[in-house]
C-alpha cells in the first residue's frame, strides 16, 4: 500500500461501515499502488495481518494504472458474492421462506387450439 493515511483510517471506514451496514455485508480490503513498490509504506504482511484480525473477507493488492489484479479482484469477488448467495438461497429454502426472486411466476400463454 502506497498511502499511510488511508491504512491508519481503515479503522474509522471499518466502524463506521460496521455501524450502518448490514451484519452479513462482505467487506474487502485492496491496496492499490502495487506498481509503486520503490514508494510502498504499509507492507503487504501488515494488511494481510489486518484483514485477519478484524476478520475482513477478502484482500488482494491492485495497480489502477497497470490493470494488475484488476481482473483478478472481480473474479475472486463474484466468486465469493456467489458462493455466499447460494448458502443463503438454500438456507431459505430450507426454512421454507421464499426469495423475491422466486416469487415472480412467469404466466405461461397457452393456445389450445
Amino acid at each position: 500500500m502506497y498511502s499511510q493515511k488511508s491504512y491508519d483510517d481503515i479503522d474509522l471506514w471499518l466502524k463506521d461501515l460496521k455501524a450502518n451496514a448490514c451484519p452479513d455485508i462482505k467487506i474487502f480490503l485492496i491496496g492499490n499502488k502495487a506498481d509503486l513498490e520503490d514508494k510502498r509504506v504499509v507492507m503487504k504482511e501488515t494488511a494481510e495481518n489486518f484483514k485477519n484480525e478484524y476478520d475482513l473477507d477478502f484482500f488482494m493488492e491492485t495497480s489502477a494504472k497497470t490493470g494488475m489484479n484488476a481482473q483478478e479482484l472481480f473474479v475472486e469477488a463474484a466468486k465469493l458474492l456467489y458462493k455466499d448467495y447460494k448458502k443463503y438461497k438454500g438456507a431459505k429454502k430450507k426454512t421454507g421462506e421464499v426469495l423475491k426472486t422466486d416469487t415472480k411466476q412467469k404466466k405461461k400463454k397457452c393456445c389450445n387450439k
